[in-house]
């Protein structure tokens, strides 16, 4: 039997922190398009169950359209059983109140539910962990060690867990107990380790990347259960739409903006795959570290120009430090080394210096200062 772990998909974020509103909007239908496709994905290579590790949705704040496209992908695909465990973001079952729920959906609350696939020895168990059943939730968990036993949960892994925290999976109690695969939410990056001798816990990451902390591959798990052999099998399968990627750059050294754009290409296009670029599908964000010498210039508008036709969306985050080489000054009898010799005189930080002494020194060459 196949099985898609999914998690994190968190249906109708906002995503307005780096995109405009149109492409805010854009991305909302992309991810709410990319569960969707998930399902077709499920039919087409013999999925008989999903999984949803909590947080399918962002907020209280869901749009009709969002609702109503989860319950008819649901409802269509009426030969996959999908099971939706809340998580943390989500809003409560009144979210589908007024609306016919598929049979084929099934919930959880906040004590342990189980349920037997058709025609198997696969049972998923899974629960709702708040503040007031965190503390004792686990030892009420049974588990029937003849069968194999896929259990769900949304929160961050620790150890021992901390008590009344709702937001904590306790690892120490659910080892040695049964389960075979220990279905996890609430961590956005992918993460497949041994739980104990018998089983394996997952967090498969989020369905989309939303912003650059999430960067990397994104998708969900596949599961292959093997029940003579008593086995599961997990395998990622990738399935963002676009992709999201931040890049360091070191420009110390660089002379100009030609010379920093070369340094920029060419990271940047060793790490993303032509297949990103060839559509410009990628959000990418540029970090410019090192240190670059006040006479060099360095222009960050051309410097954008140079690739913002080649992605999705480009930020450019200028980190760079700006540095002196007073020796070069020392015996330049021009206004310009007059004016570095007496603003490195004054009693500021290195840092405020050498911004003084560039703004002078373009000042002096007609330049157009932004400040």
């Amino acid at each position: 039997m196949r099985i898609i772990h999914c998690a994190d998909v968190h249906l109708d974020s906002a995503l307005n922190a780096h995109l405009g509103r149109e492409k805010s909007k854009e991305r909302r239908n992309e991810i709410l398009n990319t569960f969707r496709k998930m399902f077709g994905y499920a039919e087409e290579n013999d999925i008989q169950a999903v999984i949803i590790a909590g947080d399918l949705f962002d907020s209280d704040t869901v749009s009709a359209t969002t609702i109503n496209v989860v319950i008819g992908e649901i409802a269509k695909h009426a030969d996959i059983d999908v099971f939706y465990l809340r998580g943390n973001h989500d809003p409560d079952d009144s979210i589908f109140a007024g609306r016919k729920i598929p049979e084929n959906l099934y919930l959880f609350g906040e004590e342990w539910i189980q349920y037997k696939l058709k025609e198997s020895r696969i049972v998923i168990t899974g629960v709702i962990l708040t503040a007031d059943n965190c503390a004792s939730i686990y030892d009420e968990l049974e588990l029937d060690e003849d069968y194999i036993n896929i259990v769900m949960l949304h929160g961050q892994e620790q150890e021992y867990g901390r008590v009344h925290d709702a937001n904590d999976v306790c690892m120490r109690k659910l080892r040695n107990i049964g389960i075979d695969y220990l279905a996890l939410g609430h961590v956005h990056g992918r993460k497949f380790q041994r739980l104990d001798h018998r089983g394996f816990y997952c967090y498969p990451g989020c369905l989309e990347g939303r912003g650059f902390d999430e960067c990397g591959e994104h998708g969900f798990m596949v599961l292959d259960v093997d029940e003579r052999s008593h086995t599961v099998d997990a395998e990622f399968v990738p399935f963002a739409k676009r992709r999201l990627y931040s890049i360091d750059v070191d420009l110390t050294s660089a002379c100009d903006s030609n010379d920093a754009a070369d340094r920029i290409a060419e990271q940047l296009y060793g790490e993303i795959k032509p297949v990103d670029k060839e559509y410009g599908r990628d959000l990418v964000r540029i970090c410019l570290t090192g240190s670059v010498d006040v006479e060099n210039e360095i222009s960050i508008p051309y410097i954008e120009e140079q690739f913002k036709d080649s992605f999705y969306y480009l930020e450019i985050r200028d980190k760079t430090k700006l540095y002196v080489d007073p020796l070069r000054y020392a015996g330049d009898a021009t206004l310009k080394g007059e004016f570095v010799r007496t603003v490195m005189a004054q009693n500021l930080t290195d840092e405020d210096k050498a911004f003084v002494i560039q703004t002078g020194i373009r000042a002096l060459a007609n330049e157009e200062i932004e400040l």
